[in-house]
């Protein structure tokens, strides 16, 4: 393999000066510092499997310079720094200095086998095609195959993957197109600097929407957060759609109702990897005010598909044909309580009041079923490598670009209401498909989305749905993943106790949000109690909400898209984090 002796970097038309980006970015106000700028552009620098590249190369036009490697080494070691490297260190403040050095030098003890198996799956591959498309070779082909075996023997070094082990395991000489890193890491911090706004405007309307709302003293009704009168019983099926070839489990919640009292129906679909138990506290909950709950296991996208996948036995965390299969399943379950009814359940279930409970991917397939169609034009516009990689939720919707090309429809009307959390369906769907849903939707979003962020995917999909009965629940201090980065610096496995380790545990203050939103969205839609539409307002959030974790609740955004546009805010130029540089 080829010892790299240069890495450039290939400015398009930026002036660079040290100085005078410092001042820029203060005087825009970005909150990403020029260390951080900085690092991130070393941190794709390159160099061949067990050797340093000697130089690293900065090409500004007809002008070169070059920093050595062995400086950077000494630098994030020693906090010296010498010759060319030191034009850019002195002007940096002492604190910049030492996080720079901490972002050279950090270490990530990764499983080399479970970097290579993410990296060699699907979902991988189109995160490294992005990233390719900011590191490049030296001829400006996509770094793809480079960035990959990079990452992989530099997780399997005994040093572990830093910014600095990195620029040594690349493979050949590199260019980053720096002009579009920077503008990549510009349109990041605008993004957080939007999400700030867009929260704290949809603080102010839900504010509004609450002084408009009549009084209601909520300590004097019933509290939907408290358990149910009924009993139920729990039990699990196995079902086998000898139409597909396809089987899987089903765990069932009979609540235990008066003779000749039927139950409506909640089904809940959760989120790639999970597992089935993921949401019985909810299932637990509506059971016990009266409706009968199944929670459906989805083949090739649950928790098993994972494990497989960690496990070397699948090269997918999970299939494309998911897309086409959950909502399928879904129907198939729902064609089999019909049949049972009489003869097993005793006619207690009301399939013609059926709702739906989805989150994440979950939340896809709640969509799908309430009538949205996939929109392939509108994903592969998205989903093109030379587009800005600020919506992560882009690695799991392109995949859908792997089916057929066809008009997939998945409406089920027998589903009377859907129930989302976070789902990433604003490329999938698009405006276009979204905007077929016709029935009451409750829609789910929290504030500290990295993967589906709430300017980008969570707002626009909510605001083109087609029905007027809607309600957008904001939750803020939540992240859609809830993971520990900390812990994952150090992952080596992903067994339960590993997986434990990097997830955070979702607050029971959260749990009892769930809980009652959803009681009070179905009990409304479902069953026609209107004794429980004051729960769905901006009033009774604000009333269970606590400091660490605010609940928001609006019923439209025309305020914010008054012009029918998905872009925040309107009143200044749209932020195109999708368009080519």
């Amino acid at each position: 393999m080829m010892t790299p002796k240069r890495v450039y970097l290939r400015l398009k038309n930026v002036h660079f000066k040290v100085q005078s980006t410092v001042r820029q970015l203060k005087h825009r106000g970005k909150r990403l510092s020029l260390e951080l700028g900085i690092a991130s552009l070393l941190l794709g620098l390159a160099g061949a499997p067990g050797r340093a590249a000697e130089q690293v190369y900065f090409n500004v036009g007809a002008l070169e310079f070059s920093v050595s490697v062995q400086d950077l080494q000494t630098f994030a070691k020693e906090g010296k720094a010498y010759s060319d490297l030191a034009l850019i260190v002195n002007r940096l403040t002492p604190d910049q200095r030492t996080r720079l050095r901490n972002l050279l030098s950090t270490q990530y003890k990764f499983s080399p086998v479970l970097m290579s198996r993410f990296f060699y799956s699907p979902l991988g591959e189109r995160l490294l095609t992005y990233m390719g498309e900011l590191i490049q070779l030296k001829d400006g082909q996509n770094g793809f195959y480079g960035i990959r075996a990079a990452l992989i023997q530099a997780s399997a070094d005994p040093e572990g993957l830093s910014a600095i082990n990195f620029i040594r395991k690349f493979p050949t000489n590199i260019q980053l197109n720096t002009g579009r890193i920077r503008q990549q890491m510009s349109q990041v911090s605008t993004l957080l600097e939007e999400t700030e706004a867009l929260v704290a405007r949809l603080k102010q309307l839900a504010l509004a929407s609450q002084a408009a709302e009549s009084t209601i003293d909520f300590a004097q009704l019933p509290d939907p957060k408290t358990v149910g009168q009924y009993k139920y019983v729990q039990q699990t099926k196995k079902l086998f759609d000898a139409a597909r070839q396809r089987e899987f489990l089903v765990q069932l919640y009979l609540p235990e109702l008066p003779i000749g009292a039927q139950a409506a129906v909640v089904v809940i679909t959760n989120g790639i990897g999970t597992k089935l138990d993921r949401y019985d506290y909810l299932a637990e909950h509506l059971a016990s005010h009266g409706f009968a709950i199944a929670i459906l296991q989805h083949p090739d996208s649950d928790d098993r598909q994972q494990q497989a996948f960690l496990q070397g036995l699948s090269g997918a965390m999970f299939k494309s044909t998911a897309y086409l299969d959950r909502p399928q399943d879904v129907t198939y379950l729902l064609n089999e309580l019909e049949r049972l009814n009489s003869s097993e359940f005793g006619d207690r279930l009301d399939l013609q009041k059926v709702g739906i409970f989805g989150n994440s991917f979950g939340g896809d397939t709640a969509l799908s079923l309430a009538g949205a169609e996939i929109n392939f034009d509108q994903l592969e516009k998205d989903c093109s490598a030379q587009k800005n990689l600020v919506k992560l939720s882009l690695l799991v919707q392109c995949h859908a670009l792997d089916l057929p090309r066809r008009p997939y429809t998945f409406r089920d009307r027998r589903i009377k209401a859907a129930s989302v959390l976070f789902p990433g369906s604003s490329s999938l769907f698009g405006q276009t498909g979204l905007s077929q849903i016709q029935i009451p939707v409750l829609w789910g979003a929290v504030s500290k989305d990295l993967f589906s962020p709430l300017v980008l995917d969570q707002m626009p999909a909510f605001n083109w749905l087609g029905t007027p009965d809607k309600y957008l629940v904001v939750a803020t201090g939540i992240d859609h993943l809830n993971l520990n980065f900390y812990a994952l610096r150090n992952l080596k496995t992903l067994d339960k106790e590993a997986a434990d380790a990097v997830t955070i545990k979702e607050p029971e203050i959260v749990k009892s949000y769930v809980k009652a939103l959803n009681l009070a969205f179905f009990q409304v839609y479902l069953v026609g109690n209107t004794a429980y539409r004051p729960y769905l307002s901006a009033s009774y959030a604000q009333s269970i909400s606590e400091a660490s974790y605010n609940l928001l609740l609006l019923k439209s955004l025309s305020e914010i898209y008054s012009d029918g546009n998905a872009s925040f805010p309107p009143q200044r130029p749209k932020r195109q984090y999708s368009n080519p540089i």
